[in-house]
């Protein structure tokens, strides 16, 4: 597909015996001034968030950027169950998506993620040494307390009316016991409930520029406490970050949630800073 300035591919990165659907945006009226590679919110976040990610692809894709898109394994269009995902999968899915990228322009890259994505892309971005900025929207601080969220659903679906309560030990102790739990139509694995928990942005400061993004929260409110945390953190450790606040809803637990303009001009702008 085309457009006046940019282009639009649909295609599958194959590799280790999985096919990681993708699609890749290009430039075509203008020279490549970067590359980025999206990695998505966790389960159906990711749906519901698709329609404003790919509004904002298209908006970088016109001003230069080559811009991919990536559905994870057992996610979207990927090749694999929700079930057989793990942390260190999804990691090697986004360096193959980083390997597209660099395989096409050696210009700057850059990883973008939303909620959970961002700290998968913070977690990958502590293994990479050519990274040139990170953008971070609404990130996910913790992987454990971002699972509880998700657990907490299950509780919801199954327990309205009969006086059921969220009983985290429980759940927690069948995970770790090896067994997996179905919630709102995932399955999520015993290893990749692991592997996530331990993961926390405070743990890894980035050595790039970072442009981090909330959306909704009241104006001169500032960030909640636990992302001025991690926020003040890094800057202790040296790095440079950047934060944004724009108006909005939380799109990526609306379905159909509306675009966001002041969210992809904030977006933008930091992009063209580089």
């Amino acid at each position: 597909m085309k457009s006046r300035k940019y282009s639009i591919d649909a295609d599958f990165l194959e590799g280790q015996g999985r096919n990681l659907f993708h699609l890749l945006l290009r430039p075509t009226d203008s020279a490549t001034r970067g590359s980025i590679l999206f990695l998505p919110p966790f389960a159906e976040e990711m749906h519901k968030s698709r329609d404003v990610v790919a509004s904002q692809a298209r908006i970088l894709a016109a001003q230069g950027y080559n811009v991919l898109l990536l559905d994870l394994t057992g996610c979207g269009d990927s090749s694999g169950d929700f079930s057989d995902a793990t942390w260190q999968l999804w990691l090697e899915d986004a360096i193959a998506g980083v390997d597209r990228l660099t395989s096409i322009s050696d210009a700057p890259l850059t990883l973008w993620g939303l909620r959970m994505g961002a700290l998968l892309a913070c977690d990958l971005a502590a293994r990479l040494s050519h990274l040139a900025q990170l953008v971070l929207w609404q990130p996910v601080l913790n992987g454990e307390q971002h699972l509880d969220q998700f657990l907490r659903m299950r509780t919801v679906l199954t327990g309205l009316g009969d006086g059921k309560q969220f009983d985290r030990k429980s759940l927690w102790d069948e995970l770790r016991a090896g067994h997996s739990l179905e919630i709102a139509g995932y399955e999520l694995s015993s290893r990749m409930a692991v592997e996530m928990a331990r993961v926390r942005l405070h743990d890894l400061c980035p050595s790039c520029e970072v442009s981090w993004h909330e959306i909704g929260r009241p104006t001169g409110a500032g960030l909640g406490i636990a992302s001025q945390n991690v926020v003040g953190a890094w800057r202790r450790q040296g790095a440079a970050v950047t934060v944004s606040q724009v108006p909005g809803e939380p799109f990526w637990r609306i379905p159909q949630g509306g675009i966001n303009p002041a969210l992809e001009h904030a977006t933008l702008k930091n992009m063209q800073s580089l």
